[in-house]
């Protein structure tokens, strides 16, 4: 009896090892599993950071798209000339009236109050002998005293000698333009009309003095009856004109 009771101890361990043999082995497959599933982990993290290189790389090409776009063209601002110049029959300020020049030009005179051509276009044709194709031009500057040394000296002496004071001085080229090229003229003139500065006295009597290269000076009296203006020929090539009181 004894030895049947130990069968039946002996039995029942041996079942209750293959009991915890199941368990262990039930766990070492939970733990195969974790380990599977960090793996999964790593491979998520592999495919943000594959993303995250995708989407820098779509950045990278954005900018450099952006980058290459065409660029706003530039333009350059106007010269002083082309601020200044004025088309032919423009309406220019003269002593605060307004005049309409019949030549085009730049018009960049400042020490006097406006300059304007009022010689008839088709009487400028015909003083200046313009052949077909031939557009006239003026181009008026305020002489530069420094860079005209000649020019003044030869004005201020024949000022004095009229004892007339100098009141404004003029560099005028008068010319023409066949196919966007300059003709230089030599005969013919036409009447231009300047404002007087501000400050002038109009009680004095105002003339004009030409001088031509070489020094050949010419005298003009005042053509119109405006006490604010005044209004002399202009002849033909590049002179100096000065604008005295007496």
């Amino acid at each position: 009896m004894k030895f049947k009771s130990l069968k039946k101890v002996t039995a029942a361990v041996i079942a209750a090892a293959m009991v915890m043999s199941s368990a262990l082995m039930v766990c070492a497959a939970d733990t195969g599993s974790g380990s599977s599933s960090v793996s999964g982990n790593d491979s998520s993290v592999s495919s943000n950071d594959s993303s995250s290189s995708s989407s820098s790389s779509s950045s990278s090409s954005s900018s450099s798209s952006s980058s290459s776009a065409p660029q706003e063209q530039y333009v350059a601002p106007p010269t002083y000339e082309e601020q200044k110049s004025q088309s032919s029959n423009a309406a220019i300020q003269v002593a605060g009236s307004e005049v309409r020049t019949s030549i085009g030009g730049v018009y960049a005179a400042e020490s006097v109050r406006g300059t304007a051509v009022t010689t008839s276009a088709a009487d400028v044709r015909t003083s200046l002998g313009l052949k077909d194709g031939q557009k006239p031009v003026i181009i008026i500057y305020d002489v530069d005293e420094k860079k005209s040394v000649n020019a003044m000296a030869s004005i201020n002496t024949a000022a004095d000698a009229m004892q007339a004071d100098v009141v404004a001085c003029l560099h005028i080229e008068l010319g023409a333009k066949e196919h966007g090229s300059w003709v230089a003229l030599s005969d013919g003139s036409i009447a231009l009309k300047a404002g007087l500065p501000k400050n002038a006295d109009k009680s004095l009597t105002y003339s004009v003095l030409c001088v031509q290269p070489g020094g050949e000076i010419t005298v003009y009296e005042d053509m119109d009856n405006d006490p604010n203006t005044v209004t002399t020929p202009v002849k033909a090539g590049v002179n100096a004109y000065a604008i005295v009181a007496k």
